[in-house]
């Protein structure tokens, strides 16, 4: 259990491709998930489906299209 962590950050990224088909995202405050997981269920545009949540982690599938840029370019 994390309940005594204030936040964790992970950042996974290549320079060739994407990393599978799902994100995920962890979050030591379990509020803020879950007022981000109701809001993209709310969204009017396009957001990523949750597949799981397993506080503080939520597994976020990826979109359809094309990235908007890429990290470090």
């Amino acid at each position: 259990m994390m309940a005594d962590v204030e936040e964790v950050k992970v950042v996974v990224a290549t320079s060739a491709r994407p990393v599978g088909d799902v994100f995920l995202k962890i979050d030591a405050d379990q509020t803020r998930t879950d007022v981000e997981v109701e809001a993209m269920a709310l969204a009017p545009i396009p957001t990523p489906q949750v597949q799981w949540r397993k506080p503080p982690v939520h597994a976020l599938a990826a979109l359809p299209g094309v990235a908007l840029g890429c990290l470090g370019e």
